[in-house]
């Protein structure tokens, strides 16, 4: 692989840190209020970090303007830690609206379930955005 470039860096530290705290929240799976819905943030940070790493090592090969470059490598980040968050934060307060098969059996007060239905769809379309950016620099991308 040839030089590493500052916006591909960037996305595999941020992925890195991802995995890792996905990693540690794995052992405290069994100590939050809805274990399960840990589980699914514990795999979804261990997953996305992973993902994101995947984007820093072709981010090189993607033809994009400057201003879509930088969103695009933001959306990924913020869109998928925000997920992780969200998950993170349902499985503290048992919040389950947004996501009724990890969540089952489990529920909390409006404002918690209202929070964390808007953290899991606003996370969600970002990283969709981002993942598109990237998508769409890598189609456009240089052969080299």
């Amino acid at each position: 692989m040839g030089t590493m470039n500052q916006r591909m860096k960037q996305l595999v530290v941020a992925g890195a840190a991802l995995f890792l705290l996905g990693l540690i929240q794995g052992a405290a799976v069994p100590y939050f209020l809805n274990p399960r819905m840990a589980l699914s943030a514990h795999l979804t940070a261990v997953q996305s970090g992973t993902a994101i790493m995947v984007a820093g090592a072709v981010w090189g090969w993607t033809h994009l303007s400057p201003q879509w470059d930088l969103i695009g490598l933001w959306a990924i980040v913020v869109g998928m830690y925000g997920l992780w968050l969200a998950l993170t934060l349902s499985a503290a307060t048992g919040a389950s609206d947004s996501l009724p098969i990890a969540g089952e059996g489990h529920s909390a007060g409006a404002a918690v379930e209202a929070m964390v239905s808007a953290a899991v769809a606003g996370s969600s379309a970002v990283l969709v955005a981002g993942w598109a950016v990237l998508t769409i620099g890598l189609i456009r991308g240089r052969v080299n």
